[in-house]
């Protein structure tokens, strides 16, 4: 039957559903020493662009790929995350623990969010370029502001099956795995896009930078080879 076929748009479907499951895994097992856990959300977003792209990458080879290549940029920034995140908990905890009122915990919920979401933005922007650190921390917090509704919302999902594991323990691993591929999905197109409308006017600007730098004559000049 045609849609058994190999390149039947069925076919590619399973397969595309079959890469983005095998990248989960790889970021849930690489992402279980803290100071990895970048390293391995930059090879997770590699990869899934990649796909969305259609480029069809070796998924295990170009993972470790991107992994290896970012580890170290990302070390620092991985620790630093987890004891934002540590402090956060903590915070969130007390407020529970204690009647607090309730602006407090309104004000903790909104710094909590907007790290979470600078976060979600900044490992696939080292994914995608070769940029320091404290850039990229700009460039997401940018993200994040442009995009508030979308990233939002992407941190409600990243969430949501964790909460629902809870009430449904047995198959917490099945629900996690299954709406964080749908997500992988979702984000990698949404980054694809964004970055390529970032490189069409970085590319854009560029053009316009060098026709003025040439000037009107030396524009019209055909190179001698």
């Amino acid at each position: 039957m045609k849609f058994m076929a190999f390149d039947s748009p069925v076919m590619q479907a399973i397969s595309r559903a079959s890469d983005y499951v095998l990248v989960n895994l790889l970021w849930a097992v690489c992402s279980l020493p803290v100071f990895t856990a970048g390293a391995a959300m930059c090879a997770k977003y590699y990869v899934g662009m990649k796909i969305y792209r259609g480029e069809e990458p070796a998924v295990i080879r170009s993972f470790f790929s991107s992994f290896t290549k970012n580890l170290k940029q990302t070390i620092l920034p991985s620790i630093v995350i987890s004891l934002i995140l540590a402090l956060l908990t903590a915070d969130w905890i007390y407020l529970f623990k204690n009647s607090t009122e309730v602006v407090y915990k309104w004000g903790l919920f909104v710094v909590s969010m907007v790290f979470l979401m600078m976060v979600f933005c900044l490992f696939p922007i080292i994914s995608r370029y070769e940029i320091k650190t404290k850039d990229a921390v700009k460039m997401a917090l940018g993200m994040e502001a442009w995009h508030f509704v979308r990233v939002f919302f992407a941190i409600v999902f990243f969430a949501l099956p964790f909460f629902i594991g809870i009430w449904y323990f047995k198959w917490a691993w099945l629900i996690c795995l299954f709406v964080h591929t749908v997500m992988l999905y979702y984000n990698s197109a949404f980054f694809v896009k964004e970055f390529d409308k970032v490189e069409e006017k970085l590319d854009l600007h560029a053009d316009q930078t060098g026709k003025e730098e040439a000037g009107p004559e030396e524009t019209d000049q055909i190179p001698e080879e």
